[in-house]
């Protein structure tokens, strides 16, 4: 008795483990989005239609068409396969424009925070002096241009004049297009 049920158990995991793929292949294919399966539908057709082509090139290369059906033919074929390839080409530039959206996103989140930062840098801190002291404010917009190295928090942070790349405080040099940072200092080490 435990010898039959042994032999149930095997044939029934050789069973499941046969049919595994094709279950798999068929829930795989229900999952796949509505335009997936449209853009697989035009690519099988556009290669049909250029095997065809070939198929019908050869038959008329072995003489078995005639010109007249071999023209007719081939103006149908060449019809499918172009609506086949207007559609793939509609489905890659849907996928290059969500592509493009959504490289631009972070982009333009970066692109914000970078101006904001810039914004908060090129306000300088004008010092007025006030019953209890030095007060600290925004300059109005008569004040003078923004410093070349503004101060941030005791850090004296500076941008290349010719391209505008963030430059470490003790640099002579732009570290990207290699302008000099300090010209009144190489000027004078070189004089």
């Amino acid at each position: 008795m435990s010898f039959y049920v042994a032999a149930f158990l095997i044939i029934m995991g050789v069973a499941l483990y046969v049919a595994a793929p094709l279950s798999g292949g068929l829930v795989g294919r229900s999952k796949k989005g509505r335009e997936e399966l449209e853009r697989d539908h035009w690519e099988h057709e556009h290669a049909l239609a250029v095997q065809g082509l070939r198929e019908l090139e050869f038959d008329r290369e072995m003489g078995k068409l005639s010109d007249t059906d071999y023209e007719s033919l081939r103006a149908s074929l060449q019809t499918r396969a172009l609506e086949a390839m207007t559609a793939i080409e509609k489905f890659n530039e849907q996928e290059r424009a969500a592509n493009l959206a959504a490289l631009a996103r972070p982009t333009l989140r970066a692109a914000a925070a970078i101006a904001d930062e810039i914004a908060a840098m090129s306000a300088p801190k004008v010092s007025i002096p006030t019953a209890r002291g030095m007060s600290s404010m925004p300059p109005t917009p008569s004040a003078a241009p923004r410093p070349a190295t503004p101060d941030v928090g005791g850090r004296r942070i500076r941008f290349c004049p010719q391209c505008g790349t963030r430059a470490p405080a003790l640099g002579n040099f732009c570290s990207e297009c290699g302008t000099a940072l300090r010209p009144d200092r190489i000027a004078s080490r070189a004089s």
